[in-house]
């Protein structure tokens, strides 16, 4: 089994090096860690650097990390890379939980359950709040276009000879739809 560490670039280098400390301690032997400081760099990097030891690593290894916040994701982008880690059964161990009296396995179960659920009431109150605006009269979505404005924009094309764009602007329509409805003819 092999180990690869990840070092996430926080501001603070103390920390930085704190990281690099504990994964060597921990029998690390290969780091991966950032390189830039600058923030939307750093977004970019790390997607790049978790994607490049994604790929590193092989079934029966172990990505060493010091704490989950060095994966810098959200708790639902954290249960999605947690659960693409055990299905190519990689083991993720942590070196400074929170709850240190549970197993890393059991950890990592426990978050997957936790963003699952933010998942379920996200969806939940999106639902909600569609329903009660439906309830309320308003319809979300592209307004839809008449009868009556589809047939002059057919008859200015086929008639009149303009063209797209003069239809567009003469019927208040945007360019693709005067082109959907000139082709459907």
């Amino acid at each position: 089994m092999r180990k690869i560490g990840y070092v996430y670039n926080f501001y603070n280098k103390n920390f930085v090096e704190k990281q690099f400390i504990e994964l060597k301690k921990a029998g690390v032997e290969t780091i991966i860690a950032e390189e830039s400081n600058d923030f939307e760099q750093k977004e970019k990097e790390r997607d790049k650097n978790l994607n490049e030891i994604f790929l590193l690593l092989r079934e029966g290894d172990c990505l060493v990390i010091y704490e989950l916040s060095c994966l810098g994701k959200a708790i639902i982008q954290l249960g999605e890379f947690l659960e693409l880690l055990r299905d190519k059964k990689i083991k993720l161990q942590i070196l400074n939980k929170r709850m240190s009296q549970l197993s890393d396995e059991l950890y990592c179960d426990l978050i997957i359950e936790i963003a699952e659920a933010e998942k379920q009431i996200i969806s939940e109150r999106t639902t909600r709040g569609l329903e009660k605006a439906r309830r309320e009269g308003r319809i979300g979505g592209r307004p839809r276009v008449s009868e009556e404005t589809i047939e002059r924009i057919r008859f200015l094309y086929k008639f009149r000879s303009y063209t797209l764009r003069e239809i567009a602007e003469e019927c208040n329509v945007s360019l693709g739809t005067a082109y959907k409805y000139v082709q459907e003819e």
